[in-house]
């Protein structure tokens, strides 16, 4: 048992610059074990290509549409097991446990000196695994857009371009409905595939996500979203005689629960 004077000691400022500073330590040992193989040329230019892009879109200085083709055919133009060692994904999922059937979440790391100067701003990069008949919830995006590269397993991907709002509920128009495998790319905008919904079909399945956000609005829609810039709804809806969906607003628990399980 410990007495009063070891708490103070283990608690102590010093102490607690110690913790920081080994801390510290820990990360740039880690860090330099990533690359400890060498940058290959190709994926530093695919970084720094992605920081470029991404950086243009969150300026202004490019429409989000442009930007899903760039970013399409940038994740298409190297080889997924490359960007896999790059990013040291296997080493960054290795903890995921899939203790549900929504997504375990994780951040790659991109070398410092592919980002522009300042680093990055209001972009973010994040791995997503899910278990088989896990699932990335139906959900639409005010201000961001984003892109999902599959690095491993298979999804059904169903998406939905958005017509417009109503007081309680979004009208979807049904774009994609297929399977993507290895090396298969998704992005949305306001503008294009707004509604995603991802459903695994094999354990391990994971996608490599490039997130922009506050994103300048493409259409004047009424609904507002969440903090992080999602609204969930129910995309699995029956589809009126046009053909469209009139896909209900639900609050995260109520849409995990039905697309998950949960």
């Amino acid at each position: 048992m410990r007495d009063d004077h070891e708490d103070d000691v283990l608690h102590s400022p010093a102490r607690r610059r110690l913790l920081g500073a080994s801390t510290a330590l820990l990360f740039a040992l880690s860090s330099a074990r990533i690359w400890a193989g060498g940058r290959p040329s190709p994926l530093d230019r695919w970084a720094r290509e992605l920081a470029e892009l991404n950086d243009r879109l969150a300026r202004g200085a490019m429409p989000a549409t442009e930007w899903q083709d760039a970013i399409e055919r940038l994740d298409r133009s190297v080889a997924v097991s490359d960007l896999v060692a790059y990013l040291d994904i296997d080493r960054l999922v290795h903890a995921f446990r899939y203790p549900t059937r929504l997504a375990d979440v994780a951040d790659p790391v991109l070398p410092p000196h592919v980002l522009p100067p300042g680093g990055r701003h209001r972009w973010f990069v994040r791995v997503f695994g899910l278990r088989r008949h896990g699932a990335i919830i139906p959900h639409v995006h005010n201000r961001m857009a984003s892109a999902h590269l599959v690095v491993s397993g298979e999804f059904h991907v169903r998406t939905h371009d958005r017509v417009r709002d109503l007081v309680d509920a979004v009208v979807l128009r049904p774009s994609i409905d297929r399977s993507f495998a290895r090396g298969d790319v998704l992005s949305m905008s306001e503008a294009r595939d707004n509604q995603h919904w991802l459903h695994a079909l094999r354990d391990r399945s994971l996608t490599f996500d490039v997130g922009v956000v506050d994103v300048a609005p493409m259409r004047d829609f009424r609904l507002p979203a969440n903090d992080n810039h999602m609204i969930f709804v129910d995309a699995g809806a029956k589809p009126q005689p046009d053909g469209l969906v009139v896909a209900p607003v639900m609050d995260f628990e109520s849409c995990a629960a039905r697309y998950a399980g949960t």
